[in-house]
């Protein structure tokens, strides 16, 4: 009946994999470029402001402006720029933790729950380079004062192109933006109309 090799053999109880592992190095780099861009309309994020007290203010602002150095410090400003909306769509999206921090740092006290991986491989043990934390932070005070990237619109996974991850056959592939390959939910879920969480 055309169906595909072994799929009477198929376990209800086990996620598929699609055929891929996660990989990284050039096999990750070689089955990203085989994987098309979806080729859609890219549908920009309305603008966040953060309303928020001195303290919360100060404490969204040291989490993004981490986010965005330990994950796009030697990116383009476009590419830190989508860093930052990408955290933003996930604050607005109600799969997701409803703050900043409680996005960046989430899954970070499990060995492999880490969404961000700076939050758990040992990154922070290093000091930030002053000049790209600076220019990270002016990204990151940008982002919570209602600048938004319309290039990865509702994008609200992303990852390095040396990487494939298991996950990124399930998602639509949105566009490439440096070292990065961003993605956004497949149907109403990655709609604007989505993003309704306070």
């Amino acid at each position: 009946w055309g169906r595909p090799t072994g799929w009477a053999s198929l376990d209800r109880h086990q996620v598929p994999d699609l055929g891929f592992s996660t990989q990284e190095g050039e096999g990750a780099v070689a089955v990203n470029n085989l994987r098309p861009f979806a080729g859609l309309p890219i549908r920009p994020m309305r603008p966040f402001v953060l309303k928020a007290d001195a303290d919360d203010s100060a404490r969204a602002l040291h989490c993004m402006t981490q986010a965005i150095y330990y994950e796009a410090a030697l990116e383009p400003e476009a590419g830190q720029e989508a860093v930052a909306q990408t955290v933003l769509n996930r604050v607005r999206h109600p799969e997701f933790p409803k703050s900043v921090c409680g996005v960046v740092y989430q899954g970070s006290a499990q060995v492999t729950g880490c969404q961000f991986s700076f939050t758990c491989d040992g990154s922070r043990e290093r000091a930030p380079a002053p000049t790209y934390w600076e220019r990270a932070r002016a990204v990151a005070e940008r982002a919570l004062t209602g600048f938004v990237q319309p290039a990865v619109g509702t994008a609200t996974y992303y990852h390095a192109d040396y990487v494939f991850p298991r996950w990124g056959p399930t998602l639509v592939k949105i566009i490439q933006i440096g070292a990065h390959i961003f993605y956004r939910f497949p149907g109403p879920a990655g709609k604007p109309a989505s993003f309704t969480a306070a």
